[in-house]
């Protein structure tokens, strides 16, 4: 049986060096995040890249990851500087310059080496106050 926490590891190591093809989504993966719910590898790797238009250098960072059978949960911050567009629900939000140090925690669901699902829950208050686009 693969070990939870290092595809997860992997997920996080692809993202932060922008290798789709290193990602281990599954084909009919499953992800959740504030203001979305998507279905399918090409679908959460485009939901991801969103984020990295919009923070080209940002990193995702584990603070805590705990395994349990096939579930990983992680506690972590993403790291970065606003340098490109966001593209959101509401419109897109031109680059701020600003830095951002979210926190934010998932659960993962993995099959042999793939994950198949991620429930991401961070607070978009805080990451539009960090952009100056929103009280703080």
């Amino acid at each position: 049986m693969t070990d939870p926490g290092a595809v997860v590891r992997r997920h996080i190591e692809a993202f932060n060096a922008r290798d789709r093809d290193a990602e281990p989504w599954s084909a009919t993966a499953e992800f959740v995040a504030p203001g979305a719910a998507i279905s399918g590898r090409e679908q959460v790797l485009g939901f991801l890249g969103v984020f990295q238009e919009a923070f080209p250098e940002g990193r995702l960072e584990v603070r805590q990851l705990l395994v349990d059978g096939d579930a990983a949960a992680v506690e972590g911050a993403f790291v970065g500087v606003h340098d490109g567009v966001l593209r959101t629900p509401a419109g897109e939000v031109a680059a701020t310059g600003r830095p951002v140090d979210l926190r934010w925690a998932a659960l993962y669901r993995v099959e042999g080496d793939e994950l198949v699902s991620e429930h991401l829950f961070f607070d978009q208050l805080d990451l539009l106050g960090q952009l100056g686009i929103a009280p703080t």
